[in-house]
């Protein structure tokens, strides 16, 4: 099992936005809580307790980029 921490861009000086957190088809899941540490940055904190709540999915796991609709 895994997730996705979606975002709309690669990892640069100004890299992209966060979209969402998806599971291995594709499915927008609800894990994690937004965090705001003493340093001054944001996180999603994802716990392993978080992901033991994603569903399993059925099925072949996606491959390749999802088709922008």
């Amino acid at each position: 099992m895994f997730v996705d921490v979606v975002f709309d861009g690669p990892p640069a000086p100004e890299s992209g936005r966060f979209v969402e957190v998806e599971d291995e088809r594709g499915h927008s899941v609800n894990v994690g809580e937004w965090i705001h540490r003493a340093d001054g940055y944001w996180a999603l904190r994802i716990s392993s307790e978080d992901l033991a709540k994603v569903p399993q999915p059925t099925g072949p796991p996606r491959r390749g980029p999802v088709p922008v609709k």
